[in-house]
């Protein structure tokens, strides 16, 4: 069964290139997006998701909220921080808070991918990165 991937990003032109530059993967993941983390929300209600990769910055709910609903709802959904706005700080709260992963912008989106592989297999796997 293919696995579904969550990307969250309020950037309309960074999700569709995510989107799209990640089709070349869908044997192993399938795309569902949202534009912030509300929206986020509800596709984590509608949709069984195996993983999460969203943004920081994004208006109604950043990316540290969501993270947060994640890890408080969502436990075992591992979650990959992409952001534009990269410090050691947010690096370290991000991890702190659950994150598996942390990619400043920007980045190729083969090293992303890659990312997304592992982690679906480690989850599978029952371990941890």
């Amino acid at each position: 069964m293919v696995k579904k991937v969550l990307i969250v990003d309020d950037d309309r032109d960074m999700l569709l290139s995510l989107e799209e530059g990640l089709l070349k993967y869908d044997e192993t993941f399938s795309i569902v997006t949202a534009q912030d983390g509300l929206g986020a929300v509800n596709q984590l209600r509608d949709y069984s998701i195996s993983l999460v990769v969203t943004d920081l910055k994004m208006p109604r709910m950043d990316g540290f909220s969501l993270l947060s609903h994640i890890m408080e709802h969502y436990p075992e959904i591992p979650v990959i921080i992409i952001t534009g706005y990269s410090t050691l700080e947010m690096e370290r709260l991000a991890r702190e808070g659950g994150a598996i992963g942390y990619i400043a912008k920007p980045f190729m989106i083969d090293d992303l991918a890659k990312r997304i592989i592992t982690s679906l297999r480690t989850e599978a796997d029952g371990g941890t990165l």
